[in-house]
């Protein structure tokens, strides 16, 4: 008798469990029982969901490929468990859960007991993790490729400026012969095309000096919107987008303004000229290992176009300098090296994934004046 009375609360107290949902479903998916749980994870009234086939607790996309199927038919034949599975609330919200199903075999009729647990938080504390364990790895890969590209630069500068005065010399001197003063013209103009690169360079490597001052990015982006639309032509539909209220940062405004045109013109070239853009800053947050591990604040500037995007099989190489999808001699591959060495130089981060437009997004992280 005893027993019997403890089995019977320890029914009552899993009948009232909110911090998991409990589902009992027969063969064919449709629920005959269910926990209070299913009330605070799914927003279902116990006996609301009973009756109904246990497909509504996944999205159309899912049901559509049989998700729900092959999730029935896997524990039919033995038991599930899965980590992660996207399911969806009453209200169409989506969350990632914790989904475990066993048969149970009974006198009648065969049963599955369903229970889920909502780990949306772990599993964005997990993937955050991860992202931010990829971008140190590729930091760290990149920092090594800029202290040889800093030593290079350095050594290329010096080069050039012996170059380029031996070459102002010589223009001094032969004030009287036009042949020879064109010659000189097209090698000065060389040497100054070699100074812009090795300023990419060094902007990379980390060499170049900023000048940081307290900035609101949304009044930076909005003062140089004309400058943006010139560089993206006529032809590319330009969108700002600015939270108000952003918090402020300290930034090098002249090299920002380099890096912001540096990947409008990107963009452009990746459109043929043709296509849309869009400026997209707002807050985030985000954990760098390189910054004790723990989430900062930052102000995320992202330039996202509609161009054809970045492949997955290249998107690990395109901040490296001299890496370019461009053809020969219509890029130098330093633009997207200079934007990630002056977000490093600033404190924050470049990444690159997939715009809402459908092609490339490029973002910088910089971070907020706590």
């Amino acid at each position: 008798m005893a027993t019997n009375l403890t089995d019977e609360a320890l029914l009552q107290d899993v009948l009232k469990l909110r911090s998991y949902a409990i589902v009992r479903l027969d063969a064919d998916g449709c629920v005959r029982g269910c926990n209070a749980g299913v009330e605070a994870i799914f927003g279902y009234a116990p006996e609301a969901l009973i009756g109904r086939h246990f497909s509504c607790l996944f999205s159309e996309s899912d049901v559509e490929r049989g998700v729900d199927q092959q999730v029935l038919s896997q524990v039919l034949a033995g038991e599930f468990e899965q980590m992660g599975l996207a399911m969806v609330r009453k209200d169409d919200s989506r969350f990632r859960a914790s989904l475990m199903l066993e048969r149970i075999p009974g006198d009648a009729a065969m049963s599955v007991v369903m229970v889920v647990r909502d780990i949306t938080g772990f599993f964005n504390t997990q993937k955050r993790v991860r992202d931010a364990q990829e971008i140190t790895l590729r930091g760290q890969r990149l920092d090594a490729v800029g202290k040889l590209t800093l030593g290079l630069s350095h050594d290329f500068n010096n080069l050039l400026s012996i170059i380029g005065n031996s070459l102002d010399m010589l223009v001094a001197r032969r004030t009287g012969d036009e042949a020879a003063r064109r010659i000189l013209d097209i090698a000065l103009r060389a040497v100054e095309r070699g100074t812009q690169l090795t300023r990419q360079m060094l902007a990379f490597g980390g060499g170049q000096t900023l000048v940081p001052q307290l900035s609101e990015v949304g009044g930076l982006l909005h003062a140089s919107r004309d400058l943006y639309g010139r560089v993206c032509g006529e032809g590319v539909a330009l969108e700002i987008r600015a939270d108000a209220g952003l918090p402020q940062i300290t930034v090098d405004v002249a090299q920002f303004e380099a890096a912001l045109l540096n990947l409008l013109s990107n963009s452009r070239d990746a459109m043929n000229g043709v296509g849309r853009v869009v400026v997209e800053a707002r807050p985030e947050v985000m954990c760098l290992p390189a910054m004790s591990g723990t989430d900062r604040p930052f102000v995320c500037i992202t330039v996202g176009d509609s161009g054809p995007g970045i492949g997955g099989d290249i998107r690990e190489n395109v901040f490296e300098p001299f890496f370019t999808t461009k053809a020969v001699g219509d890029g130098s591959g330093l633009g997207l090296s200079q934007v990630y060495g002056f977000a490093a130089q600033s404190g924050g981060v470049a990444t690159i994934g997939t715009s809402p437009l459908g092609g490339a997004a490029v973002s910088i992280y910089l971070p907020v004046v706590v």
